[in-house]
């Protein structure tokens, strides 16, 4: 904002992301030089950072925001030709995505997403104002080029649904609440929400006021989201964690026990659960879904059902947007990226914990920001950057460490031995695969202690101790035929084989 400090390390994370150099401050210094001359002296140094003074008028988000608080005024008085005079004025001024011409993803991202959605809600405003005043023709030409862009945007379709039954176009109306119920079976596998379905209900003659039995039915499902959550997560933290899924066993409700056989029961139970999911976000409760949606992921992660976590996770990450929820989306998104990295989606995976990395910053949540780190240590070793790997997992392992996470201590530490094996750092990886099996050990994650066990083979092969690598398969071998793990128990035998 004009005249706001903005501190050093912000200047670095814009420039460098999460990997700046040792050079960072001085190299930071260099360029604030050229860019204060630049500026002719509007950009001054303060004890802790930078201060950009801008003059009244100067910036267009701020001319932007003017013209849009001037349009809803006019609006509200009743003089529509004013407002619509505003709404024209404050939406000519963009011109295109903003910095869309910055590669990757800095730290601005949350905000220039608010910023986006700002803008669409001018739209839709000035669309309502157009019916209004009898200019359905205009609403409808514009409404539908921005579904064709935001398609999965619900109040546009409703939108496009009023203007069309307002210019006479009843039938292709009701016609476009279809479309809407398809997009989103097709996308998401869900129902248009109760507001949708009230403006198709109008269309249709039949009677739309809310009643009290709807508000009683949304208390009902968010209870039975909660105590289902619940009963997942119980039957979750028996099962074994992947390295990529990077969640902490044992994060139950003390008054809730697992269930008997708990893989069985959430196999029985999956299908169930993902359709609670998605009445929760249809219903516009997306802490609800999102939670329910993480719970389920140990499991769908541990018995490969990709596509359900696929579809698990968009339906909830739209849903957390929605509603403005950022922790839910910080934690949706990092999920994705990691279903990316599955399907050797790179690019796409980067950006996601890149934007997770972001958000949880700025929510001050150090657990999940060290596994967005860890999560983009993944993308850079599997797209051959290793010694960035190296150093992003490093940074990942001391942040967990720092805050008392010993699950994910030990997953970090283990990914970044792997890295020191690849750059010929072998007694590197030997010191980091013991943190990581006393880390293991310590908490009882015998999952991890497999995988840390098959590492150190690794370690001793490397060092022609062919003996001692078998041993530690053999012992790998034995803890994931107990957990039942049988992709690792293949990968073992495979590498016994050797």
């Amino acid at each position: 904002m004009p005249g706001e400090q903005l501190p050093l390390d912000r200047f670095i994370d814009v420039v460098w992301g999460a990997q700046p150099p040792k050079s960072a401050s001085a190299n930071l210094y260099s360029y604030v030089t050229v860019l204060r001359r630049a500026l002719h002296g509007r950009l001054n140094r303060l004890r802790s950072g930078y201060v950009l003074h801008v003059k009244p008028g100067e910036l267009d988000v701020q001319v932007f925001t003017d013209l849009l608080v001037e349009a809803r005024s006019e609006a509200a008085a009743g003089h529509v030709a004013d407002s619509l005079g505003a709404y024209d004025r404050a939406l000519k001024l963009w011109r295109g995505e903003p910095l869309a011409d910055i590669k990757g993803p800095p730290p601005w991202i949350p905000y220039i997403q608010k910023l986006i959605d700002t803008r669409l809600d001018a739209l839709e405003e000035r669309a309502a104002l157009y019916v209004h005043n009898g200019q359905q023709n205009e609403a409808v030409a514009e409404l539908r080029g921005l579904i064709a862009e935001h398609p999965l945007r619900e109040s546009l379709w409703r939108q496009l649904m009023t203007a069309l039954a307002s210019a006479g176009q009843r039938a292709e109306a009701i016609d476009t609440y279809g479309r809407l119920r398809s997009t989103l079976a097709d996308e998401l596998g869900i129902e248009p929400s109760e507001e949708s379905q009230q403006v198709h209900r109008k269309l249709l003659g039949a009677p739309t006021a809310r009643s009290r039995h709807t508000d009683v039915r949304t208390a009902e499902l968010k209870r039975r989201c909660t105590d289902m959550e619940a009963m997942v997560r119980a039957a979750a933290a028996t099962l074994p964690v992947s390295a990529m899924s990077m969640t902490t066993p044992g994060q139950t409700d003390a008054d809730i026990p697992a269930p008997d056989n708990p893989g069985a029961w959430l196999e029985d139970n999956v299908d169930d659960i993902l359709a609670l999911v998605r009445q929760a976000a249809t219903a516009g409760l997306a802490s609800s879904a999102w939670r329910l949606s993480a719970a389920m992921l140990p499991f769908l992660d541990f018995r490969m059902r990709l596509e359900d976590w696929r579809r698990c996770v968009r339906i909830a990450l739209v849903a957390a947007r929605k509603c403005g929820d950022t922790e839910g989306e910080a934690t949706m998104l990092r999920s994705l990226g990691q279903w990316h990295i599955y399907h050797d989606h790179f690019e796409a995976a980067e950006e996601c914990f890149n934007v997770a990395r972001v958000l949880t910053r700025a929510l001050g949540n150090e657990r999940e920001t060290a596994l967005a780190v860890y999560g983009l240590g993944a993308v850079a070793r599997f797209t051959g950057r290793t010694p960035e790997a190296a150093s992003l997992f490093r940074d990942s392992a001391n942040a967990l460490h720092s805050i008392g996470d010993a699950y994910g201590e030990s997953y970090a530490r283990w990914a970044l031995a792997g890295a020191f094996i690849e750059l010929g750092n072998i007694d590197g990886a030997e010191e980091q695969l013991n943190t990581a099996l006393k880390s293991a050990r310590s908490v009882g994650d015998r999952h991890r202690e497999g995988h840390v066990l098959e590492r150190f083979a690794a370690v001793y092969r490397a060092r022609g101790n062919d003996s001692e690598a078998i041993s530690c398969l053999e012992d790998a071998l034995e803890i994931f035929t107990e957990l039942g793990d049988v992709p690792c128990t293949t990968g073992v035998k495979e590498a016994l084989a050797v």
